[in-house]
């Protein structure tokens, strides 16, 4: 039987405490925010020193910074390529109900790593952390970017003012129930419905509004 190298040995080690240490990190923001997390409290979570916190990710800025971009690689920057997927009226619809779907699925979602991602969302939306405005630039930008491309392809024109009216729109009724406290999140979905099928519900009312006042016009690259 063939031995294991000692520096791949070590080099697995090492991916394994830095997945280790950014998955507690990951928890423990979700649930206590940027500024009442401690690194002590994700030390203990991830079962390691302060010493290897601060050997790998160096301050607990640049741990959350590495977080975000963690989650947003995982679960939001697949939508990027939605509008890609543009021929015609029809794909384009398809497009749009895909976008919005998913966009509900994170805000709305219960477990891990969309529910993670939806907290912490959730969270710079209501009391933005220090590093608000590069989390913007970096992740919360490109996406509304992306989902401006596919609200262009129903403008005859380019509008500004119009263009972020729709996506600030369909965005909030998204973004709401990231926000939402449990107790009040919980009058959203009524006890007796399957919960993906209240999510398509929802999905089909947003887009529903959106397809009476928009159509297909032009395929934007």
């Amino acid at each position: 039987m063939k031995s294991v190298p000692q520096d791949k040995k070590s080099d697995e080690s090492k991916k394994n405490t830095q997945d280790r240490i950014l998955h507690a990190a990951t928890q423990v923001f979700a649930e206590r925010g940027y500024k009442d997390a401690t690194t002590r409290m994700i030390c203990s979570e991830a079962k390691v020193n302060v010493a290897l916190v601060n050997y790998y990710f160096r301050t607990k800025a640049d741990l959350y910074k590495a977080v975000i971009g963690a989650l947003f690689e995982d679960v939001a920057k697949p939508m990027m390529s939605i509008p890609g997927t543009v021929r015609d009226e029809a794909t384009w619809r398809s497009a749009m109900r895909t976008w919005v779907r998913r966009s509900l699925a994170i805000c709305a979602a219960r477990k891990p790593p969309e529910f993670w991602m939806a907290r912490l969302m959730g969270m710079e939306e209501c009391v933005p952390s220090d590093m608000a405005q590069d989390i913007e630039q970096k992740f919360a930008l490109p996406m509304r970017q992306c989902f401006g491309r596919l609200i262009r392809m129903a403008m005859t024109e380019d509008d500004p003012v119009q263009l972020n009216l729709w996506c600030s729109t369909v965005h909030a009724q998204s973004v709401v129930y990231a926000i939402a406290k449990p107790s009040w999140a919980s009058r959203f979905c009524p006890p007796d419905i399957d919960r993906e099928v209240w999510l398509d519900k929802v999905a089909d009312h947003i887009c529903g509004g959106i397809f009476c006042r928009l159509s297909f016009q032009r395929k934007i690259d």
